[in-house]
């Protein structure tokens, strides 16, 4: 690292861990997930962290805030071990993961425009549409067993396969179930769920509407987050040049 950060006397732990607000164990825990650089050691064996320890203390809280505590941990590992590329590769899974979330929000959003407007084509127009559960399960991101819950919990009503008695999901009972995944990856409770579905089905989508225009602003708020621990990465690694670094 740099001599810049390198300057100044030698940190303990519980000294390092007054600059963020965090107590010894927190940093000896940052440091073996690899969120700052292994510590030097004193002659009788006691950590020594540097200015150097106190900027990558900093980075972590941001990332942490910005991607999350596994996802931060990937990247700055990967830095700490010198493998830039992996851990530009976890910065774009994050921002990645972000963008689908968005474009999950713009279908169900789609989805409810066209709730109740879909016109009855007859029996085999319908049959073409129906998906099973497995297929169903997969356009959500979901497993198929979350379909069966949300079914016991009376969220969802599949159609039966008259011969193989399968579970099949025409395109209202899909709309659901992507309204669904996003208010319970927002972290709606089934009863709130169950009131915004009535209201759908009573043709009033204003309390959807609404559970998603808050979804996307919380996606929006993380997308920002994401974008200055990003900047505070690309400074980390200036910083270290190239991606090496020592403690």
């Amino acid at each position: 690292m740099s001599n810049k950060l390198e300057a100044g006397r030698p940190l303990r732990p519980v000294d390092l861990g007054r600059t963020v607000g965090l107590s010894p164990s927190q940093v000896r825990t940052y440091e073996n997930v690899g969120f700052i650089p292994a510590a030097q050691r004193s002659s009788t064996g006691y950590r020594r962290y540097t200015g150097a320890h106190v900027e990558a203390l900093r980075v972590a809280r941001c990332l942490i805030g910005g991607y999350g505590w596994l996802p931060a941990q990937r990247v700055l590992s990967a830095v700490h071990a010198g493998d830039t590329a992996t851990a530009l590769a976890a910065v774009d899974a994050c921002h990645a993961d972000l963008h689908r979330q968005r474009g999950q929000i713009a279908d169900a959003m789609r989805a409810l425009e066209q709730i109740g407007y879909a016109e009855d084509t007859g029996p085999m127009s319908t049959a073409r549409r129906l998906v099973r559960i497995g297929a169903a399960a997969r356009l959500a991101g979901v497993r198929p067993s979350a379909l069966r819950f949300w079914e016991q919990q009376g969220l969802l009503q599949p159609t039966r396969e008259p011969r193989t008695e399968a579970r099949c999901y025409p395109r209202e009972q899909l709309q659901r179930v992507q309204i669904i995944t996003l208010l319970r990856a927002a972290g709606y409770r089934f009863v709130a769920i169950r009131s915004v579905l009535d209201d759908l089905a009573a043709s009033r989508p204003e309390q959807a509407r609404a559970a998603l225009e808050q979804r996307r602003r919380s996606v929006e708020r993380a997308s920002r987050k994401a974008m200055r621990a990003t900047s505070t990465l690309y400074e980390y690694l200036e910083t270290l040049g190239s991606g090496e670094q020592s403690a």
